[in-house]
């Protein structure tokens, strides 16, 4: 039976030249970016890469993030048949080095290039690669090894780190469900959208497949002793589906339990439920798009965005709202004006991308025509800023260098008028506390004790806000509403404010790691999967060598935000 290693491209990320955005974290790199000492530091898996390992029968090994020396090490001390390597266009230059490595420490290997780099060309591919997968990687990989490609999918006990501020260590983690592949929305830039062409490809079939995995999940935590804060549900418009979705409502409330969800929505999806439903599902952070007015995309038609907005926060539901900027007919009077409405809108986080041609998407496709890419990008173009914080192409309006400015003072200034999405999140959370307390729904009524529970923990986060937040009128708005907390909630107790106190320490420390670039890179997360690996006997092993070049401390612990 052949051997399989399945690994992402190396670390250290955000070398010379590369994007800032391109990196092991998701919030860090694109959401909380200029937010300091407050923002979110989460290292995210390559899931893909576990649910592969899962799903196939030949000996796996899964490498998260490894250094190029632990690569080296790992092909060096075993022979593997195939080397997976997932990348995106962005870390084409690490795939490169990657293969040369292969090819001279490990030249019996047969190199399977995937993930959402695989849209470049053959031409530029091939040399790097013996097989391409564009397309849903477990079929491709069983067929590839000569396995039964129909039998049915299993859901990976994969938990990440939870999100931490303030390098605080936490106790919990956060599990993942696949619900789906690809997007049917199509927006003329999404790389996810066009690489399935379109086609929406289901992990889960029903809600009652849904919410029984993550009762599954639930109990591979508690046999691995581990305490879950919630689930991320991966699906890129969850509730466009909305005969799943409103049967694992259904089965959420024959639980009776409240859960703990992040998952993506349009508005168009959304707009099919209502908030007290949405609620009852369990989601406490929601994804959904603004992009921009004048857009026209068809995922953003349905409820009013205010009304939308204002409803879920009040249910508890914390808003990451993506923006593009940089469409042809915006010039910095449109751009300024909807940012003007994305604040009254008023988002707990937010991501903030250039309009951006992609390969493989309609947007490319269009530029190429149109002989719109600047010239430095026409050939041989730098592939390492291909990541939504670029600008490749002529604009009517903007100069690359304007729209980038632009970009970066946009992220500023979100964090000067809405304040640290710490804060925001929280607030969010205790509207949904007092808004659901005295709910006749005895689901809300458990959503709102958990709310609770979830603002009193958090308090300590404050505390950095009131003090060293982004200016004067956010770290009074951040004293008033620590204030509210206690009136709700009930005064602090001293072991509270010690706490609080202490979160001042943790502050410094983590401005200074930040300051001095230290422990900004992620650890490798080795995983190996037996010939008969199962749910029931996944082996999951962390590296014990010394921190080195830059990599985290062991890794860190806490809530879903």
């Amino acid at each position: 039976m052949p051997n399989l290693l399945l690994t992402t491209v190396c670390r250290p990320f955000g070398g010379k030249g590369e994007g800032a955005s391109v990196a092991a974290e998701l919030f860090h790199a694109q959401v909380t970016r200029s937010q300091g000492i407050f923002s979110y530091r989460q290292v995210i898996r390559c899931w893909g890469l576990d649910y592969i390992a899962e799903n196939v029968n030949a000996p796996s090994v899964v490498l998260h993030y490894p250094s190029e020396r632990e690569f080296l090490r790992e092909i060096k001390t075993r022979f593997y048949d195939y080397i997976g390597i997932n990348f995106v266009v962005a870390s084409f230059h690490k795939l490169r080095r990657m293969a040369a490595l292969i090819r001279k420490v490990s030249p019996g290997s047969k190199i399977v290039l995937g993930g959402y780099g695989t849209v470049l060309s053959d031409d530029e591919l091939a040399p790097f690669g013996d097989f391409i997968c564009r397309e849903e990687g477990i079929g491709f990989m069983r067929r590839l090894l000569g396995e039964n490609h129909d039998r049915p999918i299993r859901h990976p006990y994969a938990p990440i780190e939870s999100p931490r501020v303030f390098s605080y260590p936490m106790k919990t983690k956060v599990a993942h469900i696949t619900g789906g592949l690809g997007c049917p929305n199509g927006c003329d830039f999404c790389c996810t959208s066009h690489f399935f062409k379109r086609k929406y490809v289901p992990f889960v079939q029903t809600g009652r497949e849904l919410y029984e995995a993550i009762l599954l999940m639930e109990q591979k935590a508690r046999d691995a002793g581990e305490e879950l804060s919630g689930f991320i549900i991966i699906d890129e418009d969850f509730f466009i589906h909305a005969k799943r979705a409103r049967e694992f409502l259904a089965c959420v409330r024959e639980g009776g339990r409240p859960l703990s969800l992040m998952g993506f929505g349009s508005v168009r999806g959304l707009s099919q439920f209502t908030a007290d439903e949405i609620a009852e599902m369990g989601f406490d952070i929601l994804w959904t798009a603004f992009e921009g007015t004048g857009s026209g995309y068809e995922k953003l038609k349905g409820q009013d965005l205010p009304a939308l907005y204002q409803g879920l926060k009040s249910r508890g539901v914390a808003i990451l709202t993506s923006v593009i900027i940089g469409f042809p007919f915006q010039d910095r009077s449109r751009v300024l004006e909807d940012f003007r409405k994305l604040t009254e809108l008023g988002p707990a986080l937010w991501q903030i991308l250039i309009y951006f041609a992609f390969p493989g998407t309609p947007f490319h496709r269009r530029v190429l025509t149109e002989s719109r890419y600047l010239p430095a990008y026409r050939k041989n173009p730098d592939y390492r800023t291909f990541d939504g914080f670029s600008m490749h192409f002529t604009h009517p309006h903007f100069s690359p260098k304007e729209l980038e400015d632009l970009q970066r003072e946009l992220y500023r200034k979100c964090f000067e008028v809405l304040g640290p999405s710490l804060v925001r999140v929280v607030r969010a959370w205790f509207d949904g506390y007092r808004n659901l307390k005295d709910s006749s729904n005895p689901l809300l009524r458990g959503r709102a004790e958990r709310m609770g529970g979830y603002v009193r923990s958090a308090v300590p986060g404050l505390f950095p806000a009131i003090h060293f937040g982004p200016n004067a009128e956010q770290r009074q708005e951040a004293r008033k509403f620590l204030e509210e907390i206690e009136r709700e909630l009930g005064p602090l107790s001293l072991k509270e404010r010690l706490y609080c106190w202490a979160t001042v320490p943790f502050s410094a420390w983590t401005w200074l790691a930040e300051r001095l670039n230290i422990f900004q890179q992620p650890r490798l997360l080795r995983i190996e999967h037996g010939i008969k690996a199962t749910l029931l006997n996944l082996t999951m092993e962390e590296t014990k060598e010394p921190a080195k070049d830059g990599m985290l401390p062991a890794p860190q612990r806490g809530s879903i935000i």
